[in-house]
């Protein structure tokens, strides 16, 4: 039973982690399309783009299961 277990967790975490990162990757995408005066107007600098969308809770939590 542990090792049907495991043979399921292991791929569903794959998964989750890359549906994650995808979704990161397009938030990245479409913060680096805005210019730097619209980035300013929301509170933002080209520098702030990763650390807003890869938080730290993210990256200690990365292939953790719910």
């Amino acid at each position: 039973m542990k090792l049907l277990k495991t043979i399921f967790t292991l791929p569903y975490r794959y998964w989750k982690y890359l549906m994650t990162w995808r979704r990161h990757r397009e938030t990245i995408k479409h913060l680096n399309r805005l210019s730097n005066r619209e980035l300013k107007d929301i509170g933002l600098t080209r520098g702030d783009i990763n650390n807003l969308v890869w938080l730290k809770k993210d990256i200690e939590e990365q292939g953790k299961d719910d």
